[in-house]
C-alpha cells in the first residue's frame, strides 16, 4: 500500500484532481474538503474554523498555522488497504511534520499567470483573494517549483488539460 500526497500551489489543482481520481475509482483525499486540515491557534493547539480572507491579516497568521494533525496521516496510512491512497492537500507543517508519512510526493506545478487567473476566478474558497495573501502566494511561487525539487517530489505541470495531470499522478503513483 502507498500512501501518496499531492501537493502544490492554491489554485494549482488539488481540488480537481482529487475528483477525478476519486472517480477514476481511486481513494483520494481533500486536506480542506474533508475537514483533514484546519487552522490552529499555534499557542494553544485549538482547532479554529474557517476564518475569511479578510480576517487572515498578517498578524492573524502569526498566531494560527493552517495544517494537519500527524496522526490523522497515520491513520489514514494505517487503514489503507492494498492499493493507492492519494492525499491532495498543501499545509503549512507538511514538509517538517508529515513528508515522511508518505511514500511519494506529487507537487502540481504552474506559472505565475496560471496562479494568477486561477485564484482569481476559483470559487471554492476565498484563499488568495485579499490583496495581502495574492503578494504572499505570487512570492512563494517564485521559489515553489525549486523547494519541491530539492525535498524529492515528483512534479506534475498542472497547466496542462487535467486528463493529462491525472495520467501522470498515476503513472508515478502505480509505475509498472
Amino acid at each position: 500500500m502507498s500512501l501518496i500526497y499531492i501537493t502544490g500551489m492554491p489554485s494549482s489543482g488539488k481540488s480537481t484532481v482529487r475528483h477525478e481520481l476519486q472517480r477514476k475509482g481511486f481513494t483520494a483525499y481533500g486536506g480542506a474538503e474533508d475537514g483533514l486540515a484546519a487552522f490552529f491557534n499555534n499557542e494553544t493547539g485549538e482547532r479554529i474554523n474557517w476564518v475569511e480572507s479578510s480576517n487572515r491579516t498578517a498578524e492573524w497568521n502569526e498566531h494560527h498555522t493552517w495544517k494537519i494533525p500527524r496522526k490523522t496521516i497515520e491513520e489514514i496510512k494505517q487503514n489503507s488497504e492494498d492499493k493507492p491512497v492519494f492525499l491532495c492537500a498543501v499545509t503549512r507543517n507538511d514538509k517538517d511534520e508529515l513528508w515522511d508519512l508518505f511514500d511519494k510526493v506529487i507537487a502540481l506545478t504552474i506559472d505565475e499567470d496560471t496562479l494568477k487567473h486561477r485564484l482569481a476566478t476559483r470559487t471554492n474558497n476565498d484563499v488568495g483573494k485579499s490583496k495581502h495573501e495574492l503578494e504572499i502566494l505570487i512570492e512563494r511561487q517564485k521559489t515553489a517549483k525549486v523547494e519541491y525539487e530539492k525535498l524529492g517530489a515528483y512534479l506534475v505541470n498542472a497547466t496542462q488539460p487535467i486528463d493529462q495531470v491525472v495520467e501522470d499522478i498515476i503513472k508515478i503513483a502505480t509505475p509498472t
